[in-house]
């Protein structure tokens, strides 16, 4: 037998032994138990979007998890739920990532992310910390593919909204208590009550998580909710809420592992240096503690609806750069960052639905304004002496961002509808340094959409779309061109990329056996950022060219039998350089040269996803559940002499539900499919003529986890 031969034929004989169990539990139809119905997907009401509208009649591309899509798919962090939706990526390396189709750049954040409404931008990089909201408080995330003209400057990018849980029903008080085990020690626990007394509504929850990590990358988040309302009238609220996180990790994913320390320390927080350097590499520490509080007012009756949030934001991280200090006696070593940001945010929004006939026209206006104030303080713990400078690290920053937009939705008749959105951004941003230097920056962008639909029934929906947005520049590009000095490369010459979205798509709620969602889209974007180089020296970021994006995004749902039900997705996208430039290493020389990107694909995005699920049904109460994700090969560098292989996983669940009780078995990557992020954008080799020196982020392997929940 070869090596590993019996370790895979043990995992085979698993995954087949899960799906024949499921199988055979499976009843004839005939005598399948009477089950609930479940809400349909296209029948939700989003939040994202101007004006409050089920799916089916939204025109765009939007895709909602439900907490009960959460509990079953048994995710660890919000990273895992968005990289099931087709057309949203996971392109960790250092950190949680998300690429919404494909649109993402180097070092800078992805779509707008937001927690009930309210946009979470970080720090000069304006990363996103998507692993410190518990997915236990999350009631629904609604992911807008499309341009998201109403959420400003980024959403060109896409808008992932994170709306928390609420009180629910009459009752005077309710809650919940649920436990989690899986494998590398990873606990959950959870516990919150929440309920109505007059006219008074409120919640309270809790959330502890824990785990020793796949590489011994330990983690703990503790994290509280609380709501509270006051209900005027069942069209009128006003609330209050708070959630705070506290989380420390240790953290290996800014340590790059190459080939031989991927061989032979695949699971190892700590690896030797090279094959000839025992010298550890070591972890990186984290501590994040952040909080939301935000006051609310929403109205809603049958004409006129009016919502306002006024939000304080807080971030604390403080990061401590271990890597070197027990390999290295200089006195950079061992340096800390301490990082802090208030951001405070108003908005308002209100419309009204005016009736003509066969003609419906309902106006929304909205005013947002955001005022983000960071810090960042470096400090070197061993230098005694005081010689090593903070001056360029030692950050302020202050940005200012005021948006205006106003939404039409026409209607005509029962099957033509129309929406025409505009929206106006002024973004004012200071940054400075101790070393001094100082950046003034301001920008205006002007967004629209146009969107018309006919919908052949009530439940079945064609639009067509045409929207331009804009992503503006992280603050760090525009410190890096100020720092650098090229000439070629002035904070004044960089641009917003510019987006020219065209969508077309169906959505159909055919049957309880049958509903669709199919969109495709064509996507130019203008001033796309890259690496700019000048002979062998980084010179930051820069508008290095133009790219075009073609894309299909499917999914299929539906459940024809009493005990069989089935999910398909997957996503097809084709993202290429139209023109650019960009420094490569030559085959096989290894030598540095300027390449032309003509025509290459956008490096790290795979070219097709999906995920084929089937769920049982076999008697009242259980549900069984197996899951193929597939995701095909996409390449590593800018001219595509590199990739990444393609790579299939399987999960599977089993539940049991009785009165309030629920208990759970899961398992993902059952195969332990040996999964990364790999990274080489410019091709570098180990030398002339040498192999890909390729860098890859580790990502989880077999993982099984068992949980009971109780409702009171």
């Amino acid at each position: 037998m070869k090596a590993g031969q019996g370790s895979w034929t043990k995992k085979g004989m698993l995954v087949a032994g899960m799906a024949t169990w499921t199988m055979c539990l499976a009843p004839h139809q005939g005598e399948a138990e009477q089950v609930t119905e479940e809400l349909h997907v296209l029948e939700e009401v989003v939040v994202t979007a101007t004006s409050k509208s089920k799916l089916v009649d939204t025109p765009a591309s939007i895709a909602v998890i439900t907490d009960a899509d959460l509990e079953q798919m048994g995710a660890k962090n919000v990273t895992e739920a968005l990289e099931r939706i087709p057309g949203v990526y996971n392109t960790t390396a250092s950190g949680s990532s998300i690429s919404i189709r494909g649109t993402r750049s180097s070092m800078a954040g992805g779509p707008v992310i937001l927690i009930d409404g309210v946009a979470q931008n970080y720090g000069n990089y304006r990363r996103e910390e998507l692993d410190i909201i518990p997915v236990s408080q999350i009631e629904r995330i609604e992911v807008l593919r499309s341009a998201g003209v109403a959420y400003g400057p980024g959403a060109s990018r896409g808008v992932i909204n994170i709306i928390t849980k609420k009180s629910l029903g009459e009752e005077a008080i309710s809650g919940h208590l649920s436990s989690s085990y899986g494998s590398w020690g990873t606990g959950n626990i959870s516990g919150g009550l929440s309920g109505r007394r007059a006219q008074w509504d409120y919640l309270a929850d809790i959330n502890h998580y824990t785990t020793d990590g796949y590489e011994d990358e330990e983690a703990s988040r503790t994290a509280g909710l609380v709501k509270l309302g006051y209900n005027f009238s069942e069209k009128t609220r006003l609330g209050i809420r708070g959630n705070w996180v506290n989380m420390d990790s240790d953290n290996a994913y800014d340590l790059a592992k190459y080939q031989w320390q991927l061989d032979n320390y695949r699971r190892d927080i700590h690896f030797p240096v090279s094959a000839t350097d025992n010298s550890l590499v070591w972890h990186n520490t984290k501590e994040q503690e952040s909080g939301i509080y935000a006051l609310d007012f929403s109205h809603k009756d049958n004409r006129f609806f009016a919502d306002g949030t006024l939000a304080y934001t807080h971030y604390n991280e403080t990061y401590y750069d271990n890597r070197d200090i027990y390999t290295s006696s200089s006195t950079a070593r061992g340096d800390i960052d301490d990082r802090d940001q208030d951001t405070y945010t108003a908005a308002l929004s209100g419309g009204y639905s005016f009736d003509f006939g066969q003609l419906s026209f309902t106006p929304t206006l909205g005013l947002n304004v955001e005022d983000i104030d960071f810090q960042q303080r470096k400090t070197y713990p061993y230098d005694t002496a005081g010689t090593r400078s903070t001056a360029s690290s030692d950050i302020d920053l202050d940005q200012t961002t005021t948006g205006l937009f106003w939404d039409n939705d026409f209607l005509f008749g029962e099957h033509w509808g129309l929406k025409i959105g505009n929206r106006v951004d002024r973004v004012d941003m200071t940054f400075e340094t101790l070393e001094p230097s100082q950046l003034d920056i301001d920008d205006t962008m002007w967004s629209w959409t146009v969107a018309p639909s006919y919908h052949f029934t009530p439940d079945a929906n064609l639009y067509v779309s045409i929207s331009r947005n804009y992503w503006f520049p992280s603050p760090q590009y525009y410190y890096w061109a100020a720092d650098y000095g090229s000439p070629n490369n002035r904070p004044e010459d960089l641009k917003p990329e510019e987006s020219f979205t065209y969508e077309i798509g169906y959505k159909h709620r055919l049957s309880k056996a049958f509903n669709i969602a199919l969109t495709g889209y064509y996507m130019e974007t203008k001033d796309k950022f890259g690496g700019y180089y000048e002979d062998r020296s980084y010179m930051g970021q820069k508008n290095i060219g133009d790219a075009e994006t073609y894309g299909i995004e499917l999914e299929l749902d539906g459940r024809p039998l009493d005990w069989l039900g089935y999910r398909i997705s997957g996503a097809w996208i084709d993202a290429e350089w139209a023109e650019g430039t960009a420094r490569i290493y030559e085959h096989p020389s290894n030598t540095r040269i300027e390449a032309d990107l003509d025509g290459c694909q956008v490096n790290g995005i795979p070219e097709f996803t999906s995920r084929i699920g089937l769920d049982f049904y076999p008697w009242e109460g259980w549900k069984a559940s197996l899951d193929a994700i597939t995701f095909s090969k996409y390449y590593l560098d800018y001219t595509n002499r590199l990739s990444y292989p393609s790579r299939t996983t399987f999960d599977a669940s089993v539940s049991y539900s009785w009165d309030r009780y629920k208990v759970w078995v899961l398992a993902k990557n059952i195969l332990d499919e040996e999964m990364e992020r790999a990274l080489n954008t410019d091709g570098e080799l180990t030398g002339p003529g040498g192999s890909p020196l390729t860098s890859y982020y580790v990502l989880d392997g077999f993982y099984i986890e068992a949980g009971i929940s109780f409702k009171f």
